[in-house]
């Protein structure tokens, strides 16, 4: 018997028993989601591969999810057992795997229930697997193709917990239904209407999720009626029906009665379960990781002085759109925040733009606390910006006309603009309306100009040039290598203070730590300051979660931190001078 055997024009492949057939939705599902990935995905969580990794991870993004749908269908092959019923022809699979009501009854119920979730399993499995794999952090282009099929497996597992033809939740309910007495016919056509019914339900959610007219309305609505889609092109596979009443084990009225209660009460766990995943238009803050720095940073073994304790960046997650689940978690939870999505990514900016700029943040981050961290060990060491290089102008900016892709931005009105940071904080600081004076490098030679601003788009808010920028390079002069790979975390300048103390502390004899778990955030400059961050609270939560004795905090935050701490000690810190001279008092446990 041929294993695999592929036949055009219809694409069907044969596995061992069984025979797959992509349905016709992969017409429309293909292209969406190879964009999909492309534009938001890989931007957003892959920032730092290059345009070779980039291509990589699309292609291997593309082959996990079409591994894990196999996995699925080969989940109710092998669940049905040898011999548990017969199987169908041809199994048309879809986004969120196959259409379940095609499948035969595998045996008595209790055998339909296991091959029915059989194959959410497998996929809970590998999306563990795949978490697994990611947790391990062995480079950047595996991380974010494990990240992917880490959530779409447990997305897999989640979504067919539906108590709903086409999914597998709905067999789940067949299942129970023939174990109650009813016929498999009768039962099949029960669970269809259901489909149809939830199928309507969640229509009028994502009319209603449009009609809020908030920050991404059109596209939580958008993605909530594509869904619905293709849900009911699942709907429309023949279900395999069978006149006979299947083997079913009843002893009574009393145990006719506990079947009920236990079935009822699946039945109700997996509408919750069904219910939490439907999108919803606000945003959420919570807690992040809270992560051992040391690991993160490379330097050479001979200079390395490794320390009891360890040094503890925390993390903030902020998400929009969020999950109907998320948000009931969101409202029982005394940690994280209900926010509105325009508090997440603005009106006037892009998640994609976010990124961009949050891992150019990262990276001179990393780069300013390698020079301070070696420069506090009694190294030389130096860094200095090659000023801000135009990556795109965006098509509500002023500068169209003005400035162009790959000017260099070298000073502004007066001032010199050697980091993006650098000149973010000059705009930011304009009050007024009038343009600003740039000097920039343009092919080669100098050139001034004067650029209208955007104003503020809110009170409180900043003015804007509306560009993408990015650090033209650095000039990096180092006593020898030393390397910072950040893990778990995906932008932002935050973890300046503790990338500084721990280079600091791995080529210093003195153990800083004093055998503790320090934890602590703020930005760091080339002088040794620290500057304030956003979501303090929240990184103390996971701080104090961790176990961390101390939190190490910028000034203008302390009131802040200290505010909402527990057993955990908050300490305000103006520069990595005086972070040390308070690490240095500590004594050693």
């Amino acid at each position: 018997m041929k294993w695999v055997t592929v036949r055009l024009p219809r694409l069907e492949i044969r596995l061992g028993r069984i025979t797959i057939a992509p349905s016709f939705t992969w017409l429309l599902v293909i292209p969406v989601g190879l964009w999909l990935t492309v534009t938001l995905y890989l931007p957003i969580l892959g920032g730092t591969l290059s345009q070779g990794e980039l291509w990589v991870a699309t292609l291997l993004i593309v082959l996990a999810a079409g591994v894990s749908l196999v996995a699925h269908v080969l989940g109710h092959v092998y669940g049905s057992g040898p011999g548990g019923g017969s199987l169908p022809p041809v199994v048309a699979i879809f986004l969120f795997g196959d259409a379940a009501q095609a499948w035969p009854v595998a045996g008595p119920p209790r055998s339909e229930a296991f091959a029915s979730m059989a194959a959410p399993v497998v996929n809970l499995a590998l999306g563990f697997l795949a978490y697994a794999v990611w947790d391990a952090q062995l480079n950047a282009l595996l991380n974010t193709v494990t990240l992917f099929a880490s959530a779409f497996n447990l997305w897999l597992f989640a979504i067919n917990l539906t108590p709903a033809f086409p999914l597998d939740g709905g067999r789940l309910v067949k299942a129970i239904g023939l174990e109650l007495g009813a016929t498999t016919s009768g039962v099949t056509r029960a669970v269809l209407r259901i489909g149809w019914l939830m199928a309507g339900g969640v229509t009028c959610w994502g009319i209603y999720l449009i009609l809020q007219h908030s920050r991404f309305s059109w596209a939580t609505g958008g993605a909530t009626l594509a869904y619905v889609l293709l849900v009911i092109a699942g709907l429309l596979v023949s279900p395999a029906l069978a006149g006979q009443e299947p083997a079913r084990s009843l002893g009574g009225k009393q145990r006719r009665l506990l079947e009920t209660v236990v079935g009822g009460l699946v039945i109700a766990f997996q509408l919750v379960a069904a219910l939490g995943l439907l999108l919803t238009n606000d945003g959420l803050e919570a807690p992040g990781a809270a992560l051992s720095v040391e690991p993160m940073v490379q330097i050479p073994a001979e200079r390395l002085h490794p320390s009891r304790g360890t040094f503890i960046l925390t993390s903030v997650v902020v998400q929009t759109p969020i999950t109907a689940g998320e948000w009931v978690v969101a409202k029982l939870s005394p940690v994280v925040k209900i926010v509105p999505p325009e508090s997440i990514v603005p009106e006037d900016t892009t998640p994609q733009e976010q990124a961009r700029e949050g891992y150019q943040m990262l990276d001179e981050s990393e780069t300013t606390a390698i020079v301070v961290g070696l420069r506090l060990a009694g190294y030389e060491a130096d860094l200095v910006g090659r000023g801000v290089e135009v990556v795109e102008i965006l098509p509500e900016s002023r500068a169209v006309g003005i400035l162009r892709t790959g000017d260099v931005i070298r000073e502004l009105n007066g001032n010199e603009i050697r980091l993006p940071s650098e000149l973010v904080a000059e705009v930011q600081a304009q009050t007024g309306n009038s343009p600003v004076h740039l000097v920039l490098e343009r092919d080669q030679r100098q050139v001034e100009v004067d650029v209208p601003l955007i104003p503020a788009s809110e009170p409180g808010g900043s003015p804007k040039i509306g560009i993408v920028i990015q650090v033209a390079g650095f000039d990096l002069d180092l006593p020898f290598p030393v390397e910072i790979v950040p893990e778990k975390i995906v932008g932002g300048p935050s973890a300046g203070l503790m990338f500084t103390l721990t280079v600091y502390d791995l080529l210093s004899p003195e153990d800083l730590t004093g055998g503790r778990k320090i934890a602590g955030t703020g930005t760091i400059s080339l002088d040794g300051s620290v500057g304030p961050i956003g979501g303090v609270e929240l990184k103390v939560a996971a701080a104090e979660a961790a176990g961390a004795t101390y939190f190490l905090c910028p000034v203008d935050n302390y009131a802040d931190a200290s505010a909402v701490a527990g057993g955990i000690q908050v300490v305000q810190i103006a520069s990595v001078d005086e972070a040390l001279v308070f690490l240095q008092g500590l004594p050693s446990e």
